[in-house]
């Protein structure tokens, strides 16, 4: 098909990025958003000229595909919606909050390929020159990993109410080892401390890679408001023949102004500018989406491998639970 005609379910914080980048992109159509709230629908009758409507299926009929958006807990009956109703659907990560909610999802596709999981450092840069680094054997057999993740006060606090820092955090961190090392995890001992919200705000996991190496994971909400870079995340494989490092934080362009007590730190990886220009992961998730949708091609991330990250985060919060028992 020349033109993907998409909508949008649910248009908070992510689901507005995912309709406004959709609505530049060529050989996308936004059709409509759906969204429960009043303010939000009208956000994007006013914003995006597009129609807004409280039900998708009131523009299945209308649409190619979709994009879900909704909070975590929520994904598995709007994805069965679409993919019943013939959608090719890209799904927020994580994929749902059990695995058991994602095999009910799995049974539902008819094309593997008709569903793609969101794990938007697929798509970083950064991230497909490690996998390189690390699949061409050029470090040789891998020994041991680390992965963080955390964020500031500020982001925990909006989502802390509905979700814990694991799945938030960790649900990104899980996928971006197995991608780029190729192998799985499992789960030896995690542990955590309940310091702001009513789950674990602060989470260590140390897991067993398949090939016999180690890999420990840091996930926490806890850094200070003020903190300019709101979030601290990287990766670190060390392997027999050498070691690859990258830098996930949001600190690579530094802007002061000369009015301001402070500066501030601005992502340019991940989001849109304020302009909305550029290149950025999230479109470079989207692009992919929409070419394998329009063509035919294979699924980008494949709804077994956002399964396979909801299993290793349903395990560290088993073990969270065991261990605070």
């Amino acid at each position: 098909m020349d033109v993907l005609k998409m909508a949008v379910v649910g248009v908070g914080v992510q689901g507005k990025l995912h309709a406004e980048t959709l609505a530049g992109m060529p050989n996308v159509e936004l059709v409509g958003v759906a969204d429960l709230s009043d303010r939000n629908r009208e956000w994007a009758e006013q914003t995006l000229g597009v129609r807004a409507t409280s039900s998708i299926a009131d523009l299945f009929p209308e649409i190619d595909a979709v994009s879900i958006c909704m909070p975590d807990h929520l994904h598995e009956q709007i994805t069965i919606e679409a993919l019943e109703a013939g959608k090719r659907v890209l799904l927020e990560k994580p994929m749902a909050v059990t695995t058991e909610s994602c095999d009910r999802i799995l049974d539902a596709l008819e094309r593997p390929d008709d569903l793609m999981i969101g794990h938007i450092l697929r798509f970083d840069p950064r991230v497909i020159r490690a996998r390189e680094l690390v699949q061409s054997g050029e470090l040789g057999e891998i020994w041991h990993v680390k992965v963080w993740r955390c964020t500031s006060q500020a982001v925990g606090a909006g989502i802390w109410d509905r979700t814990s820092v694991a799945w938030f955090l960790g649900i990104h961190d899980i996928d971006l080892v197995r991608f780029v090392t190729g192998l799985e995890a499992e789960v030896v001992h995690a542990s955590g401390r309940k310091v702001l919200s009513p789950s674990y705000d602060v989470v260590h996991a140390t897991l067993d890679l398949s090939n016999g190496g180690l890999l420990s994971m840091e996930n926490n909400w806890t850094l200070p408001h003020g903190r300019p870079s709101r979030a601290d995340a990287g990766l670190r494989i060390i392997g027999e023949r050498g070691s690859v490092e990258v830098s996930l934080s949001h600190n690579d362009l530094l802007h002061v102004d000369r009015d301001a007590a402070g500066g501030n730190y601005r992502d340019t990886y991940f989001w849109p500018s304020p302009s909305g220009e550029g290149a950025f992961n999230l479109k470079s998730e989207l692009d992919a989406f929409v070419t394998s949708a329009r063509t035919g091609g294979p699924t980008p991330v494949s709804g077994a491998d956002g399964r396979a990250a909801v299993q290793v985060v349903e395990a560290i919060e088993a073990a969270l639970d065991d261990a605070g028992r």
